[in-house]
């Protein structure tokens, strides 16, 4: 079981990367990234979550999972100029990200269970911003859990 969750994991991550690349964003055409401040306490139900985010250096943006169990991981996909970055925590301890540079960062997340894939994931954000100016904040673009209309 433990290797099918990890290929469906790898899998999961090379499709992230694929909407990082694409510029996955807020479903409105236009839309603005969202600020850091958006980040602020943040939950979504989701099996994936797509958000594109205008951070200034230095922002922390963590996104924790529940339900989560030991050994259960938040995987974190996106790019910073030329370099992919890829980074996974416990899902309750939560996986963070330290915007090396002021650009907008296209954040994929996703899930890894440790056993048993939880029906329905929550994913919660704090933040630690670097400025209080706060962007606009449209819905991200999510994956519906499965069997649940958004």
């Amino acid at each position: 079981m433990r290797a099918r969750t990890k290929r469906s994991s790898v899998i999961g991550a090379a499709a992230c990367l694929a909407l990082v690349a694409a510029g996955a964003t807020a479903p409105s055409a236009g839309a603005a990234p969202v600020g850091c401040s958006y980040f602020k306490g943040a939950t979504i139900t989701a099996n994936y979550v797509s958000i594109s985010a205008a951070l200034t250096a230095g922002d922390t943006i963590t996104a924790k999972v529940s339900p989560a169990t030991t050994g259960d991981k938040v995987i974190l996909s996106t790019a910073a100029g030329m370099s992919i970055i890829f980074k996974d925590a416990e899902a309750s301890t939560g996986v963070v990200f330290k915007a090396p540079a002021t650009q907008t960062y296209n954040l994929g997340y996703s899930f890894e269970a440790a056993g048993v894939r939880p029906t329905s994931l929550t994913y919660s954000f704090t933040a630690t911003c670097s400025t209080t100016t706060v962007a606009p904040a449209p819905l991200p673009t999510t994956k519906p859990v499965k069997g649940k209309r958004p």
